[in-house]
């Protein structure tokens, strides 16, 4: 990387530079667009390229920046945004310019990669009728990511630090990177729609365009490789090393869109590699087949030891890194929910690109108050406090995309209850109401080609496949239309289904898959339920289970709960001592509100909470209180939708279950005679005046239960683990581990206030 370092670089500043820093000064504070502008003077104005544009860009930019002064001088706000909105498509003109100019292969590099991840495209969100693909950064909400991504030995003891832990985003991590190796390999891991793609995404575009820079982050040359597109290289017997697959498979893709890349030496990014300079990105271990992820994973372990000193970012669903990745990276990063604050963020500013582009670009009073009151219509129901079960969808990336794209196509109508009603009427958009808004004449009606998808799903779930090739496809195509009574053509019905409704995808040669795998789980369990084959679903209970061996079939299993009464699931699900799942569906189906099935699932409460908490009921009776804390954490965690390793926080504590509450409290108090128990923690925690804040009453708080001795916080490996030694209320201690910090416990112990729990 021919880049100088900015520790390095010693020269002064030439007189474009020194130019340029003046217009950026004045044009930072603009906002987005004009960071759009500042990122992209970054790029050229390191290189020679510079001075040949300098007096035109810096033109450009104080023309600009002179406009907006004057308005400001006439405090004329509307026609200042109106002047900032011009600048924006001015800049995405000047990044196109610059795209087509660009000199050095280096640079072409760089902007290629980053246009090449400038779209909003989540997967299964294509554009629609009125849904438009805005552009990343337009859209883009930073994710906060869970302390338990903190390195072991590195989690900072001060109060201050501990509560900057609450919202940690990427570049925290990379800002770190060349003073400590634990952040030089990142697997951020996520449950489906979480936005692991789309983190990455944008992480290549701010270091393509050079906007890396306002987060004091190293300077570093990015590559994003999804690894599902690399799966043939990967099987082979040598598969190729990392640098011969960016140059050869990588960057000749992206040649495609700049032949200037055909410039780059052979050995450019072995020594970018070998240097440090790079920013790998590998997306998707989990998409790669089961079978092949032992071998995928020696590969990725190999090319990280031989380029130690570069950044690499792994992603990953949880089951398939913790089980098929043999040797895990220095620092696992969980994707936190998105926060109500961030939901708003991302809601307003999706709504006021799809005004804006459903209009031509024009961005005039109008468009925003349209905008506005759009998605003013939607946070209102997802805030609805009658309608806690939107807020829970809206915390999921995907799931708040198809909200707002549901919204979109009838605004001001009713959001579906939970992700099942989400699917479905997310796939009538698709099925129905699309084709019938385009005037496009279908061969079957829309239930029938609803059908036909899900028989596919359904057989696709069976096979263990997220991937299909188009010659077996085709077949069972055919095999559905055959039982239906059709007699389209099944490649006419196929193409329809991938051109029309986009629920189906064309991946290449390779074959074709779901637009995402949450629309494969759904519409395979709606098959189950329409063929009323719950029994098919029996088999795979276990291995579904919270502590099963394979998670494939777990989504479809709850998906098939949520639209259906799921006594007899749940049941056999106990009896296959399946309880977390079990407890799973039971939860999922509550979210239903469906009145007929209350009696039957409160009859069923009992027996569900006996078998869920037996584990934990043995260990306490056997007095292994340490295995007895590590089994309050793991059912607290499935309880509120976590899986083991991540935290938990004060949201997720606000709703908690009070029955569950009671079950754990009730456990540690019997069998600790009255000495241990969360209850036990919330009579001290008031009779040390109740503390929401980290104040003296907390740490007095600390110093009554043993979490503090001698003015410091007690590792968790110090506490006693002995019912005689300990002190009152010291356990369960896996709040200190669990929660992290006083806003978790002081939350805790005001839902047990809330609940009204009692010792007994």
């Amino acid at each position: 990387m021919t880049e100088k370092k900015p520790e390095e670089s010693s020269k002064q500043a030439s007189i474009p530079d020194q130019l340029a820093e003046l217009a950026v000064k004045i044009l930072k504070p603009g906002g987005v667009g004009v960071g759009g502008a500042y990122g992209l003077w970054l790029l050229v104005s390191e290189h020679k390229a510079a001075e040949a544009i300098a007096s035109a860009l810096i033109g450009f930019c104080l023309s600009y920046a002179g406009n907006f002064l004057g308005e400001i001088h006439k405090g004329n706000q509307r026609r200042l945004q109106g002047a900032g909105k011009a600048i924006d498509t001015t800049i995405d003109h000047t990044i196109e310019q610059w795209f087509t100019r660009a000199t050095r292969a280096e640079d072409a590099y760089l902007i290629t990669q980053a246009l090449d991840c400038r779209d909003y495209k989540p997967e299964g969100m294509g554009a629609r009728d009125r849904i438009f693909i805005p552009q990343l950064q337009d859209v883009f909400v930073p994710l906060e990511l869970d302390a338990s991504a903190i390195a072991p030995g590195l989690q900072p003891r001060d109060r201050r630090t501990i509560e900057a832990l609450q919202e940690l985003k990427i570049w925290d991590f990379l800002k770190r990177a060349n003073q400590q190796p634990a952040y030089r390999q990142l697997a951020i891991v996520a449950w489906g729609g979480f936005g692991k793609t789309t983190l990455l995404k944008h992480l290549a575009f701010m270091y393509g365009t050079k906007q890396h820079r306002q987060f004091k982050v190293p300077s570093l040359i990015p590559v994003l490789l999804p690894l599902r597109n690399y799966r043939s290289l990967f099987t082979q017997e040598k598969p190729p090393d990392l640098p011969s697959l960016i140059m050869q498979h990588h960057v000749t893709q992206l040649a495609e869109m700049n032949p200037r890349l055909q410039r780059l030496p052979a050995n450019w990014f072995l020594e970018v590699l070998k240097n440090g300079d790079a920013l790998v990105m590998m997306d998707g271990f989990d998409e790669i087949p089961e079978s092949e992820r032992p071998a995928l994973s020696r590969w990725i372990t190999t090319q990280m030891r031989r380029f130690d000193r570069s950044v690499f970012i792994l992603t990953s669903r949880p089951t398939a890194y913790k089980e098929d990745f043999a040797e895990p990276l220095r620092t696992k990063i969980w994707v936190r929910p998105l926060k109500p604050s961030q939901q708003e963020a991302f809601v307003r500013q999706w709504y006021r690109c799809q005004e804006r582009l459903d209009r031509g670009g024009r961005d005039t009073p109008e468009v925003e108050r349209e905008a506005t009151r759009n998605a003013d219509n939607l946070l209102s129901q997802i805030r609805n406090v009658d309608r806690p079960e939107l807020a829970d969808l809206a915390k999921n990336p995907l799931l708040l995309n198809l909200l707002a794209t549901y919204h979109r196509s009838d605004p001001g109508v009713e959001l579906p209850r939970q992700r099942a009603e989400l699917y479905q009427d997310i796939c009538t958009l698709q099925l129905r109401k699309r084709p019938t808004a385009r005037n496009i004449e279908l061969s079957l009606a829309w239930e029938d080609r609803q059908n036909v998808l899900q028989a596919v799903a359904l057989t696709m779930m069976q096979r263990t496949l997220k991937l299909i090739p188009e010659a077996e496809l085709v077949p069972l195509v055919a095999q559905t239309l055959k039982t239906q009574g059709q007699s389209i053509a099944p490649e006419a019905l196929l193409k329809q289904l991938i051109d029309v409704s986009e629920l189906m995808v064309r991946q290449g040669l390779e074959g074709c898959e779901f637009a995402h795998l949450s629309f494969q789980e759904f519409l395979a369990a709606k098959q189950i339920k329409d063929l009323q084959q719950e029994g098919l679903l029996y088999p795979h209970l276990q291995a579904a289970s919270t502590n099963g061996t394979d998670p494939w079939w777990r989504q479809t299993i709850l998906l098939y709960a949520a639209q259906t009464d799921p006594t007899r699931l749940i049941q056999e699900a106990i009896t296959q001592d399946a309880n977390d799942l079990a407890y799973a569906c039971y939860q999922e189906t509550r979210r239903t509100l469906k009145p007929e099935l209350q009696a039957t699932l409160q009859a069923l409460k009992p027996a569900l909470q006996a078998s869920r908490y037996a584990t934990l009921e043995d260990l306490l009776k056997t007095q292994q209180w340490r295995n007895a804390d590590k089994e309050t954490l793991r059912l607290m965690l499935t309880t509120v939708g976590k899986d083991e390793g991540q935290y938990l926080d004060a949201d997720d504590l606000k709703n908690f279950p009070c029955d569950d509450l009671r079950t754990l409290d009730q456990l540690w108090v019997k069998y600790s005679h009255g000495k241990w128990g969360f209850s036990v923690q919330k009579r001290i925690w008031q009779e040390c005046g109740s503390p929401m804040d980290y104040n003296d009453d907390w740490e007095r708080f600390g110093d009554r239960v043993g979490w503090r001795k001698d003015d410091d916080w007690v590792n968790y490996g110090d506490f006693t683990f002995n019912l005689d030694k300990s002190p009152v209320g010291e356990f369960p201690g896996c709040v200190v581990v669990g929660l992290r910090v006083w806003g978790g416990f002081s939350s805790l112990a005001q839902r047990l206030v809330n609940c009204s729990t009692s010792q007994s």
